[in-house]
């Protein structure tokens, strides 16, 4: 039995991940995790001390300030390294990073100093060290404006709003539920990986996710029709879209009476 502790276990990746090692009860032990232990080097070093591996998910991504975020990330790892050094834990600790760690920007060096400071740590500590290079990052729940275009394009087409295309270029993105199989092989293998790069699972245009958006829009949130789902990313982007439906303004949807001599029907679905 592994006990598994999660900074950001309440953000978007960190759900996903929470609630499917929550489906091996048998091989993995949550610990609970909460924002304000950062705060709490007792609390923290507790949180440490009973864990197996620690996978560092908190972060700030967005914000007006490019500063702030590079501070905030870098304070989190640090902070956490701290602990790895007061308690001496060799736990396997696993880290979040971005592909925007090659990028000229704030965010993309918060990210990979975070990762540097925390695998140093990790490693003179005695335990082994995984640094998760990860592409974009998209699926159910994520946070419109904050965790990737395609919450935001999902919220606004089911809040009647319209969403701008600002840079139309090609993205490598990563379903949550691909990504979240990762991390788990990940704390399974538990050997030292400075720099893994995860795999992009599909690339496509901005334009292009925003016309199979407008479509699922289109064919089921306004007729109720199930569109037509030819590939494994249509269905993970469905699977997205729908997420953001507000069932209590949409819910029940009127169906539609047909009547002729032969008698009446409605159709259910389609």
């Amino acid at each position: 039995m592994q006990k598994i502790g999660i900074t950001g276990q309440d953000g978007f990746v960190g759900k996903h991940l929470y609630n499917t090692l929550g489906l091996f009860p048998e091989e993995f032990e949550r610990i609970e995790f909460k924002r304000e232990y950062f705060d709490n080097d007792e609390q923290l070093d507790d949180f440490v001390n009973r864990c197996d591996a620690i996978v560092h998910l908190a972060a700030m991504n967005r914000h007006e300030s490019e500063e702030v975020i590079y501070k905030t990330n870098v304070m989190l790892a640090q902070k956490l390294a701290d602990s790895l050094s007061r308690t001496g834990s060799k736990v396997h600790v696993l880290f979040s990073s971005s592909s925007q760690e090659e990028r000229d920007n704030l965010y993309g060096r918060s990210k990979k100093e975070g990762r540097e400071i925390l695998a140093a740590q990790t490693l003179r500590n005695g335990g082994n060290f995984t640094g998760l290079i990860i592409p974009n990052v998209f699926g159910p729940f994520g946070r419109p404006n904050y965790n990737s275009f395609i919450a935001t394009f999902c919220y606004k087409l089911t809040h009647g709003e319209q969403p701008e295309i600002q840079t139309d270029g090609e993205v490598k993105l990563i379903y949550v539920g691909e990504l979240v199989e990762e991390i788990i092989g990940r704390i399974r293998r538990n050997v030292t990986e400075k720099e893994f790069r995860v795999a992009h699972t599909s690339v496509h245009k901005v334009a292009e996710v925003f016309a199979k958006l407008n479509r699922f829009r289109e064919e089921y949130f306004e007729k109720g029709e199930i569109p037509a789902l030819q590939t494994v990313f249509d269905r993970q982007l469905f699977n997205t879209f729908r997420s953001y439906i507000d069932h209590a303004s949409h819910f029940p949807v009127k169906l539609t009476k047909h009547t002729d001599p032969r008698g009446a029907f409605v159709e259910v679905i389609r």
